[in-house]
């Protein structure tokens, strides 16, 4: 995805550090960031250089939300050196700042010793949400209720409350599914049945979006291939 490449800006001319962040791990919300920067040394001298990293949630518009990390490092570099340098952002530092978009900016301004020679290499990091699983009971059939079974993981050490299942989808439901399904414990999978009365046949899609304490708009579907009934008319 385009938001999530690296981008580098030198703030002068012939900037003596050039650089990119690369992705390390799991882009999943729950677990701890892992990026690499790698910088390089682009002249034929030794450099001294101070990197100023920072992170910040943000919007889809990238405007920063909340800081997450800051932390300055003194890094030396041989001629023409290039080095990978592991920065790791907890997911207690991010779990009660993300907004909805999932997004995290990293960010490292490289100041070199001589005056002005500097550069910011800086990423756009979007977390995916855990998945939705689907299990469809039965065969669907026009004006016969049945069942979606919805389940979900919780992939934290700790418990999310406040869980709120919403499903809806044309041709399957007329009006919007809302359930409130409480706690979830840590690891535990939460199986939620979701009654459907089927109105129209054909190949139909239902919606699912759930949200809780630490996770926002997890959203899945499963297409259901509805049958007609001989003892109704589709509508």
């Amino acid at each position: 995805m385009e938001k999530q490449r690296a981008h580098y800006r030198p703030l002068c001319q012939n900037a003596s550090i050039s650089g990119t962040i690369k992705l390390k791990g799991p882009l999943t919300v729950g677990q701890d960031i892992s990026v690499i920067l790698i910088l390089k040394n682009v002249t034929d001298a030794a450099k001294t250089t101070q990197l100023n990293i920072t992170a910040h949630s943000t919007l889809y518009t990238k405007r920063p939300v909340h800081e997450l990390f800051k932390e300055t490092r003194t890094v030396t570099f041989g001629p023409n050196e290039e080095k990978e340098i592991p920065l790791d952002i907890e997911y207690s530092k991010y779990e009660d700042y993300l907004t909805s978009d999932n997004m995290v900016e990293v960010k490292v301004v490289c100041l070199a010793e001589r005056q002005g020679d500097a550069a910011i290499v800086h990423r756009d990091i979007v977390l995916d949400n855990p998945k939705l699983n689907f299990k469809v009971c039965g065969k669907a059939m026009v004006n016969k209720t049945m069942t979606v079974e919805v389940s979900f993981e919780n992939p934290l050490l700790k418990e999310v409350s406040g869980g709120v299942l919403r499903a809806e989808g044309s041709g399957l439901i007329k009006d919007q599914v809302v359930m409130q399904v409480g706690c979830v414990k840590p690891k535990e999978t939460l199986t939620i049945p979701v009654k459907i009365t089927p109105y129209r046949c054909g190949n139909r899609q239902l919606l699912v979006d759930f949200t809780c304490s630490k996770f926002t708009n997890v959203k899945g579907f499963c297409s259901i291939q509805v049958e007609p009934n001989g003892l109704s008319l589709d509508n």
